[in-house]
């Protein structure tokens, strides 16, 4: 079932050359989970902002995570965990 969340969360990333960022974790309610892969990414600009989403699995749920690059904040926008 999709939920959205659309709430702040703390993220351990990567920022690599040629603008790549690559989020390895995030916590969200007291719990950390650790991506085991990115299904697909893509930006958007908002105003002066670049929004940078990311989807991205533990190997259980599919999460969509994006950073804004102006407040330099991660946000989980939402997540599937698999169920009907």
């Amino acid at each position: 079932m999709v939920t959205k969340v659309d709430e702040q969360i703390e993220v351990g990333a990567v920022f690599g050359g040629r603008r790549k960022i690559i989020p390895r974790w995030f916590i969200w309610n007291g719990r950390q989970y650790r991506i085991k892969e990115i299904t697909y990414t893509w930006s958007e600009r908002q105003g002066r902002a670049s929004i940078h989403y990311f989807s991205a699995t533990d190997g259980i749920n599919l999460f969509e995570l994006y950073y804004n690059s102006e407040s330099m904040l991660w946000f989980l926008s939402q997540l599937d965990d698999g169920s009907y």
